[in-house]
């Protein structure tokens, strides 16, 4: 049924006829996945919570009376338009709710945190950044690079935080709608590294960094969870790697061999390429004529890919089997239950195979993966009592893919050689 503007709700007109036809319009359903990006763009004053949403800044406005700076347009005062927010000295104060110019100007979602002067908005193309972040500016810079590659999300996340409070404002929107983050400044400070770590020690989130100078990964070096980019800050390869493969499905490829619209490949030597490659960095070449990504690991060597799929098991199994006990007025603590714990792990790890993220065995065709339960008999007392199951397990075994090839030859030649 329509949206009703105010309260003055109308039913169909009913018409002589002996058959009524109902329409269902069906829309693209929103990229809630693993494959979103996230801005992170630190400001010098903190957010604040307007209670009412106040008018959006019109995209015609986009880019005037704009200095640069990275600070977005729509903090500001009502009461002076003259100031379109490029400095930290106006009223940075946002309201939770949209309005309707918020949304006809792209603006998908905002939130802001109180408590660390952050705030977080979603924005549905690269005009809807506009709005709030001018033309050419860092955030725009590093969102069009983004919205250039063709696999683009339908959304990208910016969050905006001031000075000494990242770790909190991570913490309060870590499970928001994004997975990969890089920061808008290149600059590898305490905060990167600081970000690296949380990512580390979540193990669910990459943080993709960016720098031409290939001594600033080294303190990275054995992070699964970062990914080092060794190319000119001149161009976001950052964002631009993360929108031409992230929202792909997960383990139906792999991070190398990508082509970056707007990235300009670098001129190496083989020296220098081994050099970058033997830090787990990860540079943009030319083979052949095509252009290229050279590699598809992260800071640790391990791949890429392996560790998005391993996300997407952790994530998928967690859902379905909170669905599980959602869906159900209740799970029984028996067999019977525990066997429809297992039967919800399996489906997903089925799934994780024919999508790509479990190897297939050659003997079998079947996906190389096993799911174990262990009987209510062998559960503590203080599980039981606490109507907590731990006793399901499973392993897989993570599928690969062909990097690189030798190839032998034999030719078979008509000539005597003395």
């Amino acid at each position: 049924m329509p949206n009703k503007i105010g309260s003055n709700v109308v039913a169909p007109f009913e018409r002589v006829k002996d058959v009524n036809v109902i329409m269902t319009i069906l829309h693209p359903q929103p990229l809630v996945g693993l494959g979103n990006l996230l801005l992170i763009n630190k400001v010098d004053k903190p957010a604040t919570l307007k209670k009412t949403a106040a008018p959006a800044v019109t995209p015609a406005g986009a880019g005037t009376g704009i200095s640069g700076g990275t600070t977005p347009k729509d903090a500001q005062d009502n009461k002076d338009k003259t100031d379109q927010g490029s400095s930290t000295t106006g009223d940075r104060a946002f309201s939770n709710e949209l309005s309707n110019d918020d949304r006809m100007n792209g603006l998908l979602k905002r939130k802001v945190d109180t408590a660390t002067g952050a705030v977080y908005r979603e924005y549905k193309n690269l005009d809807a950044v506009a709005v709030d972040y001018p033309e050419n500016s860092p955030v725009w810079f590093k969102a069009n690079s983004y919205f250039a590659q063709a696999n683009h999300s339908d959304r990208i996340a910016i969050l905006d935080y001031v000075d000494g409070k990242l770790l909190d404002t991570l913490k309060d929107f870590w499970y928001y709608n994004w997975t990969f983050m890089a920061f808008v400044d290149n600059t590898i400070n305490d905060d990167v590294i600081l970000a690296s770590n949380i990512c580390e020690s979540n193990q669910d989130h990459f943080l993709v960094l960016q720098s031409n100078d290939l001594a600033q990964f080294t303190q990275f070096y054995g992070q699964n969870y970062t990914i080092g980019l060794k190319h000119d800050i001149s161009e976001a390869m950052d964002t631009a790697l993360v929108g031409a493969v992230a929202t792909k499905t997960v383990g139906s490829c792999t991070w190398k061999f990508k082509e970056l619209a707007g990235i300009t490949p670098e001129d190496l030597t083989t020296q220098e390429r081994a050099g970058i490659e033997n830090s787990h960095c990860i540079a943009y070449i030319q083979v052949d004529g095509r252009n290229e990504t050279a590699e598809g690991f992260s800071m640790s060597g391990e791949y890429i890919d392996l560790l998005h799929g391993e996300i997407w098991v952790k994530v998928n199994v967690g859902n379905e089997l909170q669905r599980l006990l959602q869906d159900n007025d209740k799970v029984p603590y028996d067999a019977t239950g525990i066997s429809m714990v297992s039967a919800r792990i399996s489906y997903v790890l089925d799934l994780a195979w024919k999508q790509g993220i479990i190897q297939t065995n050659d003997d079998t065709s079947k996906g190389m993966y096993e799911v174990t339960t262990t009987p209510r008999s062998a559960q503590s007392r203080d599980d039981l009592s606490k109507r907590h199951y731990s006793g399901a397990s499973f392993t897989y075994h993570a599928s690969s893919a062909i990097h690189s090839l030798t190839i032998h030859g034999t030719v078979n030649s008509d000539t005597i050689m003395q």
